[in-house]
């Protein structure tokens, strides 16, 4: 299981996605894009903030 919890760790997962863009999808390499993949959407998740609504 991939987490990312810093920026530090954000980085290195877009470089990971960058790497293993591409790959076959019944790989291990396939397998780990789609955790960085998952890992990085619930950190940009977290990080930013939900717009406010207009009411």
């Amino acid at each position: 299981m991939t987490t990312v919890r810093t920026p530090t760790e954000y980085r290195a997962a877009l470089r990971e996605i960058e790497y293993l863009w591409g790959s076959e999808p019944d790989t291990e390499e396939g397998k780990q894009l789609v955790e960085y993949l998952a890992a990085v959407e619930r950190y940009e998740q977290l990080i930013t903030p939900e717009p406010a609504l207009q009411g």
